[in-house]
């Protein structure tokens, strides 16, 4: 059975539970690829709808052109005040030049150069939740492996103790994936940024008295226009790195597993020749996974796109997990080929100035965590349905039971 395209509320939850989302993605992109969504009655009733930007071509067209669709005031789909916004997504939710000057404070740390200085020290943290897993019989793959893994690396790189990991990672689940009703709802988010937040700040104030070799410390030394960061700054940065280093990768990494089981010939290709595949195999995942599915822009100015004219001021919401599977940008895009190349896929954003700032840090931590589960797990099968979580904003896997042979 086709699925109308009337019935299709990207706003409404309802639809995230459905089986057939790429479906309903398809049907936008045929019959009505610039779409007007409202939010439902519901704990977010209230909010202004938003525009919904399904087609590659026009997600690239709305990234690419910042004049005109600002990240200001918020990126979030609902409705933010500025201040809300920036203690949720720091300098996500700033233009130029603001954004370009706190971007660049980070920028080195996360370029190609910058992150195989982790290299080591990130391959371990793979060895060792695989090595972990290898003991046993059976074990939850998202939870126990996928997700873990880059937990332990931006912690590294932050300098946040090891005990306090679990629970960085629970806050970051109810921060990004929260709007789920699943994981407790829209209501339960700013107390989860706050969280973070407060975490980085107390960071910041022991960093100040006793400064170690990590980002934190930097952030407490680093001036912009001859001012050094407060606290509260820090911790904004901080939760920012955190919920974004955590869970896109988690979330890839345990798809991995889920795409690896439904096509064992791919994962045949990559076990068999783990560094030759990776290159090609990381860009597929990402594309495959679209881990942040969207993000929202507000027009500047009167603007039209894809046919439909958008009015100064409305949200304009660019959906990438629809864009990375447009059948006018990629051939048999529902297939997941390892070996796929080119692959201009929009998995870390659709080009511009905001384009993901952790694409090479993922592009370094998922091939370790796929050569190390295939050189040590064999005959991996699944030992249960994978559970999702029915988030707008995270492609999340809450479970994926294995069986496997040491």
């Amino acid at each position: 059975m086709s699925i109308n395209v009337k019935d299709i509320n990207l706003a409404d939850h309802a639809f995230w539970r459905r089986p057939d989302k790429d479906e309903g993605f398809a049907a936008l992109r045929r019959e009505r690829p610039v779409s007007w969504h409202e939010f439902p009655q519901g704990p977010e009733h209230g909010m202004k709808g938003f525009w919904s930007v399904t087609r590659y071509d026009d997600i690239v067209t709305v990234s690419q052109d910042a004049k005109t669709f600002r990240n200001s005031p918020s990126t979030y789909i609902g409705d933010q005040s500025v201040e809300e916004a920036r203690q949720e997504g720091w300098f996500l939710n700033m233009d130029a030049p603001e954004h370009f000057k706190l971007r660049q404070v980070v920028s080195k740390i996360f370029s190609p150069a910058g992150v195989q200085t982790l290299a080591r020290t990130a391959s371990k943290h793979a060895e060792d939740l695989v090595a972990i897993a290898k003991t046993k019989e059976t074990c939850d793959f998202a939870v126990e492996v996928a997700q873990p893994f880059p937990v332990a690396v931006i912690c590294d790189i932050l300098g946040a103790p090891a005990e306090d990991r679990k629970h960085l990672h629970g806050l970051t689940v109810k921060a990004l994936a929260g709007d789920a009703p699943e994981i407790g709802g829209a209501d339960i988010v700013p107390a989860a940024f706050a969280e973070l937040n407060a975490y980085g700040a107390e960071l910041s104030r022991q960093r100040r008295k006793a400064p170690k070799d990590d980002v934190v410390s930097l952030f407490t030394a680093t001036e912009i226009d001859g001012r050094k960061f407060n606290d509260d700054e820090v911790g904004y940065f901080f939760q920012l790195l955190v919920t974004a280093g955590m869970e896109t990768t988690g979330t890839v990494g345990g798809h991995m597993m889920r795409l690896f089981l439904a096509n064992p010939d791919q994962m045949r290709l990559w076990a068999n020749d783990p560094d030759g595949i990776a290159p090609t195999g990381v860009e597929e995942l990402v594309r495959m996974v679209s881990p942040v599915q969207h993000m929202r822009r507000t027009a500047a100015a009167d603007v039209e796109i894809g046919g439909q004219k958008i009015a100064a001021g409305d949200k304009v919401v660019m959906w990438y997990n629809s864009g990375n599977k447009d059948e006018t940008r990629f051939e048999n895009p529902t297939a997941f080929d390892v070996r796929r190349s080119p692959n201009p896929h929009i998995g870390f954003g659709g080009g511009g100035r905001h384009t993901c700032l952790g694409a090479h840090l993922a592009r370094l931590e998922l091939p370790m965590l796929a050569k190390a589960t295939l050189a040590n797990l064999k005959n991996i099968e699944l030992a249960g349905e994978p559970v999702y979580v029915p988030s707008r904003f995270v492609n999340g896997l809450a479970s994926l039971p294995i069986r496997y042979n040491a």
